[in-house]
């Protein structure tokens, strides 16, 4: 829940004057039920001076010494643990323009408060406020009606980045008006800034901001084809192995940078490719070039026996890194094994912008150049070309925001890993749930949580979640194998895929959300124990 203290309200609470009590118990029951407490960043100097006018005030009427340090004091450690959310211009212009808005800073406060939490609630004394706003309580209100439905089971999205953008909404909303005000939208410093951070994150040489994962994945396939056979594509005979068990994308990339995709069977413990099934696809077929293992919800595959097969063979390994930032495979970040990783800044990924974004990691010299003219038209020159490119750059305005996020990166992982023990511990005795397998040399970020329904109940059971308003999701329902696009230009098959057929049909991600709290996990659990069939 988000809540908006009035002035008045802060005053009550910090001077401990007249209704200090009812102030109190509002902000110990937000603090302790984990609410959200704003504040217009506009109202804090009005704070500061009235806060300091009335202690004035105070101290002369009981006869007490007035002390300014103190009560800067209490002020610094009030705003300190309060979000400040900053206003839009054109609110505060209407505000003062208006002639039917009666109150400006009433009007400015409640405006811009509903942009940022729309479902948001304001708790003030003010009369005038209390009449003529939408969703605002008076202190006694809320206590009395909200303090009932705490407990309440609540809606809980598979992921929900208003959350996300609220916890750090200061950090981004600075971050993108740097950019704005500097006006260097195209590979702007904040561009070369994050791919320096990723580079020594990852423990690769170079970083290549691009405009996607999919691109990554493309851009990677390309150079490579430029680099080993001084050619733009591949040839339709040239076959690439990877998952059938993963997004379009990893199949989809394989096709437009000119080869064929060989389809091999998923390890059932992990979901991720199998290393056997690569081996049967190499003694099968000749004209394999390289493999696309995928690091899937965040498990890292087994890059010391993929990268084993890869060197014997002499083929290219692309790590479909999309899921799986921060994973590790024996202590070595995802990513940093292959000849190229490819990384997604999608929204919904552990390390997401505010729209697409991707990033290759390479320690290739010649690899990082090719890939830098591709995102770019092909050329170190755009006007003068040297390769069929594409316009693929990371724009600044997504890298400031990805810069803003990436320091909470492993924390927030760290909780998906904490989330993810939460869940193992309280379905572990259900016999017909499969949790996550983490392998001993893996570690996991859990980009997604999936656990396998067993005994054909997955779909039955997600019904039920979510008539109780937990959403998931199933990553992913349709293999690429029966997919149209992939049937009619040519794939190639080993084996019958028989465990991908059967993930299919057992996986349910749950919510993960690293902002969860432990009661809602809780209350996630119990509700999948509730339906033990």
């Amino acid at each position: 829940m988000d809540i908006l203290l009035d002035l008045n309200v802060v005053l009550d609470l910090l001077l401990q004057r007249k209704f200090y009590n009812i102030a109190e118990k509002v902000y110990k029951l937000s603090r302790n039920n984990n609410f959200k407490l704003w504040m217009c960043a506009s109202s804090v100097d009005n704070l500061y001076y009235s806060i300091h006018k009335e202690a004035k005030r105070l101290a002369l009427e009981k006869g007490k010494e007035y002390s300014k340090e103190n009560v800067d004091k209490i002020f610094k450690k009030f705003i300190e643990k309060i979000n400040l959310f900053v206003p839009d211009p054109l609110v505060v212009k209407k505000a003062v323009f208006d002639e039917k808005i009666k109150d400006i800073e009433d009007f400015i406060i409640c405006e811009n408060f509903k942009r940022i939490a729309p479902e948001g609630i304001i708790i003030t004394r003010d009369k005038y406020f209390l009449d003529n706003y939408y969703n605002t309580y008076s202190p006694w209100d809320f206590v009395q009606k909200f303090q009932d439905v705490l407990n309440k089971p609540r809606s809980i999205p598979i992921l929900n980045l208003q959350e996300e953008y609220k916890h750090i909404i200061e950090e981004i909303d600075s971050a993108l008006l740097k950019v704005v005000s500097k006006a260097k939208y195209i590979l702007g410093p904040e561009v070369l800034e994050l791919e320096q951070k990723i580079a020594s994150y990852i423990g690769s040489k170079h970083a290549i901001g691009v405009s996607s994962g999919t691109d990554a994945l493309v851009l990677s396939l390309r150079a490579l084809a430029i680099k080993n056979r001084g050619e733009e594509y591949w040839n339709k005979e040239d076959l690439i192995i990877t998952t059938p068990f993963t997004f379009t994308a990893t199949g989809d990339a394989i096709l437009r940078a000119g080869a064929t995709p060989l389809f091999v069977d998923i390890n059932p413990d992990t979901f991720n490719i199998n290393p056997e099934q690569i081996k049967l696809a190499l003694e099968k077929y000749r004209n394999v070039v390289g493999i696309i293992p995928v690091h899937l919800y965040g498990q890292p595959c087994d890059m010391d026996e993929i990268m084993e097969i890869a060197r014997k063979t002499n083929i290219f390994v692309i790590e479909d890194c999309a899921q799986s930032i921060g994973a590790k495979w024996d202590g070595r970040q995802t990513g940093s094994s292959g000849d190229t990783g490819c990384f997604s800044f999608f929204p919904s990924k552990n390390l997401g912008g505010f729209g697409d974004g991707g990033m290759i990691t390479t320690d290739d010299d010649e690899l990082a150049e090719i890939i830098s003219m591709l995102r770019k038209h092909g050329g170190k020159d755009k006007y003068n070309v040297d390769h069929i490119g594409y316009n693929a750059r990371l724009d600044t305005l997504q890298a400031a925001v990805l810069l803003a996020k990436f320091k909470y990166l492993d924390n927030f992982n760290k909780r998906r890993r904490e989330i993810a023990k939460n869940y193992n511990e309280q379905l572990k005795n259900i016999e017909w749930i499969k949790t996550p397998y983490e392998h001993p040399k893996a570690y996991h970020v859990y980009h997604q949580y999936t656990i396998r329904v067993l005994n054909r109940k997955r779909d039955e059971l997600q019904k039920l979640l979510k008539e109780k308003g937990i959403q998931t999701m199933v990553y992913y329902p349709i293999p690429l194998h029966e997919m149209r696009v992939f049937v009619e230009n040519g794939m190639k098959i080993v084996g019958d895929l028989k465990e991908v057929q059967k993930a299919v049909r057992e996986v349910l991600s749950l919510p993960v959300e690293p902002l969860l709290g432990k009661e809602e996990i809780r209350s996630i659990s119990n509700r999948v124990l509730n339906n033990s069939w």
